[in-house]
């Protein structure tokens, strides 16, 4: 997300209802409320990306998902000029960058979280005391270029043909 915030589209939208429900809404009321046009899965989708970017946190009760704006960024959202345009400078210190990966295919998230992971026991091993050997790379056999592959094999299809017509 670009340091400047977003002042028209979904995300604006759904932070100008939010900030009139200080106590939140769920996913349902803010589309019952008829400012925004998307469709549910939509929704989730901004508002997911919203709470990575540290604009908005989400409360789970009874298994109904109530999101509201940060304190941060409501304060921001309250200042008497943010509705306007907010500086550069504070919306950097209250978003979050957004994270890398998409939020409808976990692979890319799930192997950061086991690189970290690893790297954490692996740095663990060697406070302990522990050595890594690193081991080279060495081939077990020697790569031939193209032209002595087309040699070999033509040299080979020679003595084949050579030895079914009986020449020595």
């Amino acid at each position: 997300m670009s340091a400047k915030i977003q002042q028209f589209g979904r995300a604006a939208a759904i932070r100008a209802l939010l900030l009139d429900r200080p106590a939140g809404a769920s996913d349902e009321e803010l589309l019952a409320s008829g400012t925004l046009t998307c469709t549910l899965k939509q929704l989730n989708s901004s508002l997911a990306a919203m709470r990575d970017t540290g604009q908005v946190q989400v409360s789970i009760t009874k298994g109904n998902r109530v999101w509201m704006l940060t304190t941060a960024m409501h304060r921001l959202m309250r200042t008497p000029d943010a509705r306007v345009e907010p500086t550069r400078a504070a919306v950097a210190r209250v978003m979050r960058s957004a994270p890398t990966g998409s939020h409808n295919s976990t692979t890319v998230q799930h192997k950061d979280r086991d690189r970290a992971e690893i790297a954490d026991q692996l740095a663990a091993f060697r406070r302990a005391g522990g050595k890594v050997e690193v081991l080279g790379n060495t081939p077990t056999r020697r790569e031939m270029t193209r032209r002595e592959i087309n040699v070999a094999s033509g040299s080979q299809r020679l003595a084949q043909a050579t030895a079914k017509r009986g020449h020595p």
